[in-house]
């Protein structure tokens, strides 16, 4: 998505905003998408174990 349309999707970002969280993520892509994924299994754990417990 381009970051104009972020702005209109997130109004109270401005385009300087938008831009500096792109490059955050951008230098740091690697560790962030491993934190996602460790969040995305851990969620899927407790969805997994909440449903053998029901």
């Amino acid at each position: 998505m381009k970051p104009e349309k972020n702005i209109a999707q997130i109004p109270h970002l401005n385009l300087a905003q938008v831009h500096a969280a792109l490059a955050y993520y951008y230098a740091n892509k690697e560790q962030i998408d491993a934190d996602i994924a460790m969040e995305e299994a851990e969620c899927d754990r407790l969805a997994n174990e909440h449903k053998v417990g029901s």
